[in-house]
Parts: C-alpha cells; structure tokens; sequence
C-alpha cells in the first residue's frame, strides 16, 4: 500500500517489514508518467485507426500534446536533487509548451472553425500549436540529458528520454517518404512516437515507488515488539 504524502508500513513477500515514503516529487513523476502514456496512447491509437480502418478517433489526436509536457515536468520531478541549469530550462520549455497546449486546444474546440488549421492553412493558433510541440521536444531533450547523466531512470533506460527527444522530428519528417510507400504508412511515424511516449510513461511508473526496506523497530515513535 502507499499513502501519498506520507509512510505507510507494509510487509513484503519475506515479511520483512518497510516503509514507502511518497513526496511531492514522487507525486509528480508518479503523474508525469501517467501522462506520457496517456498521450502517447491518444497518438497511437489515432494512428493505428487511420492506418487499419481509415478512420480518425475525434478529440484523442487533438488533446495529446496536453499531455506531453506533463510527461516532461514529472521527467523533471524524478530528477530528485539532481536539477541543474540545464534541467531547469527544459522545465521551462515544458511549462510553456503546456501553456501554449492549453491555448490550443481550447482554442480548437472553443473558438470559430476558422481557426482550425487545414492542410497547408496558418491559422491564428498555429503558432501555439507549433510552440506546444517543439517546447515539449525541447524540454525532453533537456530533461533527458540530465536524466542520462544522473541515471535517475534505472539501467540503460537512463538513455531513453533523450533518444526519445532526439528521434521524434526525424520520425515526423518521414512520414512522407513513408506515404510515397503506401499511403497508409504516412501514420506509422506517429504511432512510433506514441509506443515512445508510452514506454517512457510506464518505464517512469514502475521506478516508483522506491521501497525503503526498513526494520519496524527503526522507524521514530515505533519501540521494537517484544520477541
């Protein structure tokens, strides 16, 4: 069990007894992760739609990069003391990329049609729009560097986020290359970038919490039971 923003003693499968210690950062990595599976489900499901039945799900496509920069801000919170100049810009980048979202897709369900964009049209959202995307890449990027360096993702997952960050515009310029295959492949980039999205979202749920493995004599206030 874990109470958030608190210790809960619990017992493991040896019965050797624990505490889980859940604060503020683990809160938000808990979340950010949450959220990059969230949206990179919303992309991928989108794209396996109009790749196998030709048919776009509404609203999923359009309220995913909300998401993205959540991912990226509780990137950040998994950084524990570890946060640089460097981390802190990518928080930056994510916080307004997250603001630019939220303008946009209010903006695409809100406002007038003409604000839509088609095709090759530049709407008055557009510019959020495209500042949504490339401050949630950034902020990845950044985020990710530092993750590598401080291995605050276990093993070789460390590498990930910035991979990630790194193959999400080539990926997208590939689409119409993909699209002179066979016009249904013009999706496949986008649903790369959503599995992407999705692992790094599980990847950062499964690393928390951390067990703390801890005797129940130890913990303060507790006096040892009697043998």
């Amino acid at each position: 069990m874990v109470v958030v923003g608190d210790t809960e003693r619990v017992f493991d499968s040896d019965g050797q007894a624990g505490v889980f210690v859940v604060n503020g950062s683990t809160r938000l990595a808990f979340a950010g992760g949450l959220a990059a599976m969230v949206g990179g489900l919303f992309w991928a499901l989108k794209a396996a739609c109009l790749m196998i039945a030709r048919f776009q799900p509404p609203v999923v496509y359009e309220v995913a990069p909300v998401f993205f920069p959540i991912a990226v801000i509780g990137l950040y919170g998994s950084l524990d003391g570890n946060r640089s100049r460097l981390a802190r810009s990518g928080l930056t980048s994510a916080g307004i990329a997250e603001l630019c979202a939220l303008v946009s897709v209010l903006g695409l369900f809100l406002g007038p049609a003409e604000w839509t964009p088609t095709g090759d049209t530049v709407t008055v959202l557009t510019p959020f729009i495209t500042l949504s995307a490339l401050g949630s890449i950034l902020g990845l990027l950044l985020v990710g560097i530092v993750v590598r360096r401080t291995a605050s993702l276990p093993g070789g997952w460390k590498n990930f986020p910035m991979s990630v960050a790194i193959s999400i515009i080539p990926l997208i310029a590939s689409s119409a290359l993909m699209k002179d295959i066979n016009e249904r492949l013009f999706e496949l980039p986008t649903l790369i970038i959503g599995l992407e999205w999705m692992v790094l979202g599980a990847v950062m749920v499964r690393r928390l919490p951390s067990f703390a493995r801890t005797p129940a004599s130890a913990r303060p206030g507790r006096a040892p039971r009697p043998g």
